[in-house]
């Protein structure tokens, strides 16, 4: 992975990694905090709700206590008091005064005075307040099915019994009174489970059973006067709903709110909403902002990093001026650029020296070789066996020197740009067969075998500089015959490829190391093979080779498998427009002559 895309994934992380914790805490946070505060909210309706039923029914229950002396009046004065309660407890419907055994002295209506008087001294009403307790009952449905209670407390000096009967109906409209939400509502079950009042009446006239509500479950198990939390579940209706209750313990009754729950965790969820798109948002920003600033430190460290390349392949000259950050790369930056002057200048330098050398060395270089050229004539006396086998090595070993000489040259022209092709029109298959023959001579001493292949009818006429391919070509066909053991095979061979003519040098030798295969063209490489404890050096051949083959517009590479051989291919463009082909029966008649093969 590159510096860039660390950088960026480590800055990725650093924001996202942490705005997605901080979102997940703050969201956990804040959920609470909403939840509480909902559930904290409909706890204070809930209790409203309770309160006010509550407050109406000890009202009413007050109004009785107040007035429980209404024994000890007279009838018209009784009857004043009875119809003053009725008007002020307006959700009593009829109140009563009985004697001591339970019969009704006197009865009346919000409609009127009632003169069918009953006993009701087997009546729970009579008998609890006939003990002194002030008395509230359960639940009843009159024939109109309305649900009431009865209310009664003992009259003045335990002398008979004054009795209310409480319409439940009023409770309905206390209950509509009260908002719940957006669609939520409350209702009111007594400790049985049954329905005492709801905003639909209906429901109550059908005397609805609510204990398999899980919520009143739990108020007719526990009794709690206010759970901990709320319960979630479907409803009657099959809705979810979020649900709580607070008991009346007075009543022995429940007032329950239910609220659908989509409802109640709507403020959670635009929470949600708002957290992640905050958290989107404000990591989109610090992103881009991050991205800018790691492209302010990457990108000149890839330009660094590109010129710094350039170096390693030998081009000095480098611009880096666009390197302006004023902090350590742009100082980085600078010596850099120093350190490719001070190179260059190196180069320069050695580039003098060698050329120098090279011109120095071509004069006594060529004494040399005049020297033993002269020595060969036998004009200063014949030369026996042994001299000339010595004067054969040093003329050998001179040539080759030269060879290297012209090398370094011819490179240091090409690299400067200064070599010039003089192109002529050759036909490769004769110049692969001229080197056949050049070449047989030293093959055969050393018992190996040389031939050339040459495919049928191609076009193998190109322009190039005869001198400089003959010399590529000894070049490859030297090191071949080098890397190769006894009795080991060396073919030459030509083919079409496109517009190219490729030429293939393969031997059957010792290979090339896959690690060298990129390096050996590169300028005085040595290929180290420890198993053979040989040190065979390509010094600037295979450079030469190379630049040569790449100014006349081709390339060159090598395939090669150890201990079975190497190919070096070359390229080389065809002629435009004036291509020929060799007469195949002509190829073949001038490599029989030599022993090659066809």
């Amino acid at each position: 992975m590159s510096l860039r895309y660390k950088i960026i994934s480590l800055f990725i992380l650093a924001i996202i990694l942490p705005a997605f914790l901080l979102s997940i805490v703050l969201t956990s946070i804040s959920r609470r905090s909403l939840r509480n505060s909902i559930f904290s909210q409909q706890q204070e309706i809930l209790k409203r709700v309770t309160d006010r039923i509550s407050s109406q029914i000890d009202r009413h229950q007050q109004l009785l206590l107040i007035n429980r002396d209404i024994n000890r009046l007279d009838g018209k004065q009784s009857a004043l008091v009875a119809k003053d309660i009725l008007k002020q407890g307006e959700a009593f419907s009829e109140i009563a005064l009985l004697s001591l055994n339970g019969k009704e002295e006197w009865k009346y209506e919000q409609s009127g005075k009632v003169y069918s008087l009953l006993n009701r001294s087997k009546r729970e009403e009579f008998l609890e307040a006939r003990k002194g307790h002030e008395y509230i009952s359960p639940v009843f449905f009159s024939g109109q099915r309305t649900p009431y209670i009865m209310l009664s407390v003992p009259a003045s000096r335990n002398n008979g019994v004054l009795v209310a009967k409480l319409d439940l109906d009023r409770i309905w409209k206390w209950i509509r009174e009260i908002k719940i939400g957006d669609s939520g509502h409350a209702f009111v079950v007594d400790h049985k489970g049954n329905l005492v009042a709801h905003q639909e009446p209906a429901r109550v006239w059908a005397h609805s059973d609510f204990s398999n509500l899980q919520i009143v479950k739990d108020f007719i198990e526990y009794r709690q006067i206010t759970p901990a939390n709320w319960r979630q579940y479907k409803d009657e209706r099959g809705r979810d709903v979020v649900s709580l209750y607070q008991s009346l313990p007075k009543m022995g009754w429940a007032v329950i709110t239910q609220i659908p729950s989509r409802e109640v965790y709507r403020p959670i969820r635009k929470m949600y909403q708002s957290v992640i798109l905050w958290t989107f948002l404000w990591t989109t920003v610090f992103l881009f902002i991050g991205f800018r600033f790691v492209r302010r430190i990457i990108n000149p460290i890839s330009l660094l990093q590109s010129e710094v390349q350039k170096i390693s392949q030998g081009k000095l000259d480098i611009h880096l001026d666009d390197i302006k950050t004023g902090d350590e790369i742009e100082e980085l930056a600078g010596n850099f650029k120093k350190m490719a002057q001070s190179l260059k200048d190196l180069e320069q330098l050695r580039q003098d020296l060698t050329r120098m050398i090279i011109h120095d060395l071509k004069s006594p270089l060529s004494g040399i070789m005049g020297s033993l050229d002269y020595l060969e004539t036998g004009m200063m006396g014949e030369l026996n066996k042994e001299q000339k086998t010595v004067v054969e090595l040093a003329k050998k070993s001179s040539e080759n020197l030269l060879v290297m000489i012209q090398n370094m040259l011819d490179v240091a022209k090409m690299e400067e740009g200064k070599l010039t092709l003089r192109k002529e029109k050759f036909d490769m298959a004769k110049l692969l067969i001229g080197r056949q023959r050049q070449f047989e001579a030293l093959t055969k001493r050393e018992n190996k075998t040389i031939s050339v292949d040459i495919e049928k009818d191609i076009p193998t006429f190109v322009e190039i500089e005869g001198q400089l391919i003959e010399r590529v070509l000894n070049n490859l066909i030297s090191n071949a015959i080098n890397h190769t053991t006894t009795g080991g095979q060396i073919t030459l061979g030509v083919k079409k490829a496109g517009n190219f003519l490729e030429v293939k040098v393969s031997d059957t030798g010792v290979g090339v190391p896959p690690e060298y295969k990129d390096k050996i063209f590169e300028k005085f490489v040595h290929v180290e093979r420890k198993q053979a404890k040989l040190r065979t050096g390509v010094g600037l051949g295979l450079t030469f080779c190379k630049m040569t083959v790449e100014a006349h517009g081709g390339a060159i590479r090598v395939e090669s498998e150890l201990n079975k051989g190497s190919a070096f291919i070359f390229t080389l463009p065809l002629s435009s427009g004036h291509s020929q082909n060799l007469s195949t029966e002509k190829q073949k008649k001038e490599v029989s002559l030599v022993g090659g093969t066809a």
